[in-house]
């Protein structure tokens, strides 16, 4: 059985490595240009990493980098074994670039301030209708900016071109305060804190709010039927371990090697309003940054998992934050804007 799998993964033009036990026992040629020509025999953790381990699911994707270039990872387990799929990330679409985003992003902004003057009128004149409209308009002023922001980061990011400004910083209540205020906005879910207390990283605050963000919006809503969302932190002498779990529909898995590169590919109809699928991309891409990886488990009808590693930090421990982030609500509108109803973009809000 073993020497027909290998026969069928030798005529893969993808990268395809045969394991067992933990340990590759075949690796075609296109897996041996991307991982070495003594790839044979040496454990799966060693080459893609310790996000790869204690995986339930019987099909699942990481993203991952090998050398200086990234690559998707796709694994299927048969009865004994596991078959890991390399695949080379693509390169942005043409479309993304910084003139068309500053163009969109100067029109926005004359959007935002027609409205804001709109808002203003109503509200002296006491017209709630137009300011329940104005409510629809906002949203989607915000769910435009939303893609803009991940956007520019992905392709900033792409290019090399973001810098990273990392500062010690408790993760653990950085993860708290986002989901306390994730709560206040959507009573209907349920959001569960496992996230400890205390958990120090040296990371670029910034970007890991927005990648948190991407994160829980993906799970709010893709996740058809999600009733509750939970957060954890793992914590390793190496890396920490950010997960969000969600109850949802999950993913099928014909879609999996789709999902973080989806704003690629083309649409059906009934798929356009679930979004370009920017956000995991730019989550994917913090994650790299940050000497990490990012892996997606879906089981459907029981859920979907997001796991991303972090690296901890250089030689020294981490002994004392150097900063305190702050979460603004215009920051977490602006976040989940995909996901959120009309009435969390009027007044109370917004002042």
């Amino acid at each position: 059985m073993a020497d027909i799998e290998e026969k069928l993964l030798a005529m893969s033009e993808e990268g395809a490595v045969l394991v067992r036990t933990g340990r590759v026992v075949y690796a075609n040629a296109a897996a041996r240009d991307a991982l070495g020509e003594d790839c044979a025999g040496k454990r799966v953790d060693a080459l893609f990493g310790d996000l790869v381990n204690g995986v339930q699911a019987s099909a699942y994707l990481a993203q991952i980098q090998l050398g200086q270039r990234p690559y998707m990872l796709r694994i299927s387990k048969l009865e004994k074994e596991q078959i890991f799929f390399l695949h080379p990330q693509e390169d942005l679409p043409a479309v993304l670039n910084q003139p068309y985003l500053y163009a969109l992003r100067s029109a926005l902004m004359n959007l935002g301030l027609a409205a804001e003057q709109i808002r203003t009128r109503a509200e002296q004149s006491g017209d709630q209708a137009l300011l329940e409209h104005l409510r629809v308009v906002t949203r989607s002023q915000y769910q435009i900016l939303r893609l803009l922001n991940n956007a520019s980061l992905v392709l900033d990011l792409s290019q090399g071109e973001q810098p990273l400004s990392a500062r010690v910083f408790d993760l653990s209540a950085l993860c708290s305060s986002i989901l306390e205020a994730s709560a206040a906005v959507t009573p209907q879910l349920r959001f569960e804190n496992r996230c400890g207390h205390g958990i120090l990283i040296k990371a670029d605050p910034r970007m890991i709010t927005t990648m948190m963000m991407n994160l829980l919006s993906n799970a709010m809503h893709h996740a058809k039927n999600c009733s509750r969302i939970a957060v954890s932190l793992l914590e390793s002498e190496r890396s920490v371990v950010l997960a969000v779990d969600d109850d949802g529909c999950g993913i099928p898995p014909e879609e999996l090697p789709r999902v973080f590169d989806r704003y690629r590919h083309g649409f059906r109809i009934d798929q356009m309003n679930k979004g370009p699928g920017l956000g995991l991309t730019a989550a994917r891409l913090v994650a790299r940054l940050h000497g990490g990886a990012l892996l997606l488990e879906s089981r459907p009808d029981q859920g979907t998992t997001l796991r991303v590693s972090l690296q901890r930090s250089g030689p020294e421990p981490l002994r004392a934050p150097e900063t305190e982030p702050v979460l603004e609500m215009r920051d977490l509108l602006i976040g989940l804007a995909d996901c959120l109803p009309a009435e969390c973009f009027g007044e109370l809000y917004l002042d």
